[in-house]
């Protein structure tokens, strides 16, 4: 085993928190928007599970006062649970990696794929990972682009991905699976695949692609599992790609993926990678979309890869 490897594996998980600070400070931070609880309903459960806790409440008011709070509570300390959605975690994940301080989530939003991949899916997943002080450093994706980079907590890609992420943004009545199945079912009737220049380490090509997506963990669109085996090689990046397929011949292949049965299709790809690089060679304002987390990351070229800073996350039980 190299030494990033041996590194990477030492750092999975840490001693218990609370057997580090008893006195650990909180801060519960809640996105509004996200989901489709109310707020007054979200305070309560925020209360039910902080209710022994030394800990305050905050409500966000944009991406920007989020990142703000938790990168001051993060500063002196404190640890912050996001409280909503993927794209809420990805925020204070952020911090979390820049700052070194540690998070956990209460899945309040519409997909929930990040806090699921750690075995949170409840109120009382987080009660536990809090009591228990678990930490556990997840993986994520890196994304560069040619001037600025973010981090996806799931996984990063284009074509039917960010298509559909784009579409089920503008679907405001649904959520998990269904939310992100009728987008990509409307993105399908309108197929086009697009032409792009992959660079994966030392291997460059073009190809035509409906979706290509790079992996930290097996979760998308509310529970698509795109990427099972994400995690069988923690140190590196899954990349998965479809190439071009009809449109009967797609919906039959989005269909296999949502129980994570697509990866035997003639069409797909699944490998490992240090690193990807994808360019657009296609003029079309879709094709070159980057999300991530169901949030928009940028447009292309873009480069992924696993994150080598650590983003310490309190969860409920032992997780790769």
């Amino acid at each position: 085993m190299d030494t990033f490897s041996a590194r990477r594996k030492a750092l999975t998980l840490e001693k218990p928190l609370r057997a580090i600070n008893k006195q650990a400070e909180y801060l519960f931070l809640i996105n509004p928007n996200s989901g489709k609880l109310g707020l007054s309903k979200k305070k309560n459960v925020v209360a039910q599970v902080s209710r022994n806790l030394n800990a305050r409440t905050e409500i966000s008011e944009s991406e920007d006062h989020a990142s703000q709070l938790a990168k001051d509570a993060m500063a002196s300390g404190q640890i912050v649970v996001a409280c909503g959605g993927d794209g809420l975690q990805n925020i204070v994940a952020q911090q979390a990696v820049e700052t070194g301080g540690a998070m956990s989530a209460l899945p309040f939003g519409r997909g929930n794929d990040f806090a699921a991949s750690l075995q949170i899916r409840t109120f009382k997943d987080t009660e536990m990972a809090i009591q228990k002080g678990l930490i556990h450093h997840a993986r994520y994706v890196n994304i560069e682009f040619s001037d600025y980079s973010r981090i996806s907590l799931t996984c990063a890609g284009i074509g039917l991905l960010s298509e559909a992420s784009f579409r089920a943004s503008r679907l405001p009545f649904l959520q998990g699976k269904i939310l992100y199945t009728v987008a990509a079912l409307i993105s399908l009737m309108n197929l086009k695949c697009h032409k792009y220049t992959l660079s994966l380490d030392d291997q460059k090509f073009e190809k035509d692609l409906l979706i290509l997506v790079g992996a930290a963990s097996e979760f998308t669109g509310g529970g698509i599992h795109i990427a099972p085996d994400a995690k069988s090689n923690p140190d590196r990046l899954n990349v998965l790609f479809a190439t071009a397929l009809g449109k009967i011949a797609a919906v039959k292949l989005l269909i296999k993926a949502l129980d994570g049965k697509h990866l035997a299709h003639p069409n797909v790809e699944n490998i490992f990678h240090d690193r990807c690089r994808v360019e657009c060679e296609t003029d079309n304002f879709l094709a070159s979309l980057v999300y991530g987390d169901g949030e928009y990351m940028g447009v292309l070229p873009v480069s992924l890869e696993i994150g080598s800073k650590p983003l310490r996350v309190l969860v409920p039980n032992a997780t790769r």
